[in-house]
């Protein structure tokens, strides 16, 4: 049980971790570009490197890049900003754990986390990889409805329903013009 109560405390401290930076600046100057306000970052996250390591505690490679990404940093007047923005409130706190797979090297833990607008289950797979005694998060399940883990180009399922009814009537119009007499 006390295994449990550290991968609740890993999991707490992982998915805050994005938060903390992209919410950091607040009281800095802000900037605008192509009308969007930016704000600085302090020099702690003051490069991508600085922000991987950083991420690279609790995430794996993959995870990290996408949420670096979903920062959407930009270089403004040499130092590195993030847009200046209001976050929805994120599911961030661990309500509840259960194990689903408990291997040594690798171990699978089903969570309910709280937070955003209602509670939701996630799945964590945690791997061990060579000697290291820490593990890191190399997947997490309901990527896609959460920004900060978001993939690019990913969308949820009303954004895909109106692409399709869209798709379909520029169909439609397209066979009304062939059927239409000169």
């Amino acid at each position: 049980m006390d295994q449990l109560r550290q991968f609740k405390q890993f999991i707490d401290q992982a998915e805050q971790v994005w938060t903390q930076i992209a919410a950091s600046p607040r009281g800095k100057p802000v900037y605008t570009v192509n009308g969007v306000d930016y704000t600085p970052l302090p020099e702690r996250y003051g490069s991508k490197r600085k922000i991987s390591r950083i991420f690279r505690r609790y995430w794996g490679i993959k995870l990290t890049e996408r949420m670096i990404r979903n920062l959407r940093l930009r270089l403004v007047k040499g130092k590195l900003c993030v847009p200046y923005r209001v976050y929805p409130p994120l599911p961030m706190k661990v309500e509840s754990l259960k194990w689903r797979k408990n291997g040594p090297n690798q171990k699978v833990i089903s969570a309910v986390l709280s937070g955003g607008s209602k509670n939701v289950r996630v799945d964590y797979r945690f791997i061990r990889s060579g000697n290291t005694v820490s593990f890191t998060i190399m997947k997490r399940s309901n990527c896609e409805y959460d920004l900060r883990y978001r993939a690019e180009g990913a969308s949820t399922a009303h954004t895909r329903n109106q692409r399709k009814r869209n798709q379909r009537k520029k169909n439609q119009k397209g066979r009304n013009n062939l059927l239409k007499p000169p």
